[in-house]
């Protein structure tokens, strides 16, 4: 039964400090009532749209690739091969 007594009296302290920091926050002078808008049209912001940018297309040459070259078997070899028979010999 204790611990409902003191969620009792924590609930009504909560309560009570709410409505007065209400009280308190509320701007002073007679309170204005709501207002209602009665209007029959959308209220939305329009943004024109951008015109367009017109944009040019790349111009695009032809290339031939170059004709492939025989190379030779001693320059296939990568230089960590080449370092390896250097040691080797």
């Amino acid at each position: 039964m204790l611990i409902l007594k003191y969620f009792v009296v924590v609930g009504a302290v909560l309560a009570a400090g709410l409505i007065a920091l209400s009280a308190h926050m509320a701007p002073l002078g007679v309170a204005a009532p709501a207002m209602i808008h009665g209007s029959t049209t959308a209220t939305l912001a329009v943004v024109p749209p951008t015109p367009a940018v017109k944009q040019e297309e790349p111009v695009v040459e032809a290339v031939t690739p170059p004709a492939p070259t025989k190379a030779s078997s001693s320059s296939r070899r990568s230089s960590r091969s080449e370092h390896a028979q250097r040691r080797a010999h």
